[in-house]
């Protein structure tokens, strides 16, 4: 189940990879299981309007064979993704096919971004989303932006040994821990008391 509070990394390609709970080696609840769990997502994070979610909703209920090729595309782009930042937090080189998978997906992302005039200036915007793979192209170009940014630096983990999440730690003194205190936050701070108590 997407929800609104699953969105605490502070980037739209780092909630991408946080689509599955847990860690990815171990016990973990993916909350891409369909076509539509994509758009949902990608309306709730912004990627797409709510318009345009219902549009592709519709398209990915009459062409179900390629809906399912995007939710597989989705989750190699999720998993490729996640395997570069990881490498970044390790300050390593990406896995090459990893690394490549992701450009390759920028590459197609970039061929719809638009340059369009706005109220006041101009700005990016997408070609409409036509296409099933539209709510992946916002993704794939914010982590390019990330990668290559000093932002990149402030990159983290969730530090419970139990999700492994990643999250952009913005504050002043770099102390954030947790993906989220209202989660796993809030459980360490019980297991800490608990711990206390015995």
């Amino acid at each position: 189940m997407i929800d609104r509070e699953d969105f605490v990394a502070g980037s739209l390609c780092l909630d991408f990879v946080n689509t599955i709970g847990g860690i990815r080696s171990g016990v973990h609840n993916d909350r891409l299981e369909s076509y539509p769990d994509l758009v949902d997502w990608a309306v709730l994070g912004g990627a797409v309007s709510c318009q345009q979610g219902d549009a592709l909703r519709l398209i990915g209920r009459r062409r179900p064979e390629i809906s399912a090729r995007t939710l597989a595309e989705a989750k190699a782009l999720r998993e490729s993704l996640h395997a570069v930042f990881s490498a970044a937090l390790k300050h390593q080189a990406p896995n090459r096919q990893a690394f490549d998978f992701v450009n390759q997906r920028l590459g197609i992302a970039m061929s719809h971004a638009r340059i369009r005039r706005g109220a006041e200036k101009y700005e990016w915007t997408w070609e409409p989303p036509e296409l099933l793979d539209a709510p992946l192209w916002p993704v794939v170009h914010n982590a390019g932006e990330l990668l290559a940014s000093e932002t990149l630096a402030r990159l983290r983990e969730c530090a419970s040994e139990t999700c492994g999440w990643f999250f952009l730690d913005l504050t002043k003194n770099r102390s954030r821990r947790w993906c989220a205190m209202s989660g796993c936050g809030n459980r360490a701070k019980v297991r800490r008391f608990r711990d206390r108590q015995a």
